[in-house]
């Protein structure tokens, strides 16, 4: 009984970090939000490159630089805030991912009342999915 039991921890604890793996390398790549790609034509958010480094997208203010998911599935982003002042602050984020596919990315960042989740989709996808309504700056 105690080998079984040995047995089944062991596989189970294979399996979840398995499965923690497979999200990290599903959420490598560029994510930005869609809403503001629609109004502005622009791409704004994450990049999640191999071996934990991160970078904002087109967000001045955000100096990035790492990223992580926690043994509860959390994705835990640090690096520093930059305030109009010039003032420099720690920034470090941990919400819970609610959804990840090869086109989208929830971030929960409130599970609720009221729940509250910010909506990602890669830039492979976002220029098939998202029709911007006005023409993006060609300088970029």
């Amino acid at each position: 009984m105690k080998k079984l039991l040995i047995t089944a921890m062991t596989l189970f604890c294979f399996a979840f970090s398995y499965g923690q793996g497979k999200v990290e390398k599903q959420i490598i790549g560029k994510w930005c939000n869609p809403y503001t790609y629609k109004s502005t034509g622009e791409f704004k958010g994450f990049e999640f490159k191999k071996g934990g480094k991160c970078s904002a997208v087109n967000i001045p203010s955000l100096d990035l630089k790492t990223w992580k998911i926690d043994k509860e599935g959390y994705l835990i982003i640090e690096g520093f805030s930059k305030e109009d002042n010039g003032k420099t602050e720690v920034y470090k984020t941990r919400e819970r991912i609610g959804k990840l596919t090869t086109d989208s990315l929830e971030l929960v960042t409130q599970d609720g009342p009221p729940r509250l989740a910010f909506l990602y989709l890669n830039t492979k996808s976002i220029k098939k999915l998202v029709t911007p309504e006005v023409a993006p700056d060609k300088k970029k």
